[in-house]
């Protein structure tokens, strides 16, 4: 499996909670955060002004962990040590991974 820094993770949490990124389009780390837990997607219907058939559209969007984990990275990137620390390889904070875990059962 891929190891991404923490600078791509926030970015593509960021991306997904401030946006519509439709699941065909997504970058190779939506599928790591997926895997973590972090991310799902939910089908949206598609509103076209033109007649016919207009396939739904599965879009990425944040799961409660997803969210609270967005939160930690947006707060450790105002800290002065985010310098240094959003090019190591991403891990789950501790109480992350509990909830997920915890989710699954």
């Amino acid at each position: 499996m891929a190891t991404y820094s923490n600078e791509a993770v926030l970015d593509a949490l960021r991306r997904v909670q401030y946006r519509q990124v439709p699941w065909a389009r997504r970058p190779g780390v939506f599928e790591y955060l997926r895997s973590l837990g972090l991310m799902d997607t939910v089908r949206q219907k598609t509103v076209a002004p033109a007649p016919g058939f207009h396939a739904p559209v599965d879009i990425a969007v944040l799961t409660d962990s997803g969210r609270a984990e967005f939160a930690r990275l947006e707060r450790d990137e105002r800290l002065p040590v985010w310098v240094d620390r959003r090019m190591d390889d991403y891990a789950l904070s501790e109480a992350s991974a509990v909830a997920i875990l915890e989710s699954r059962l």
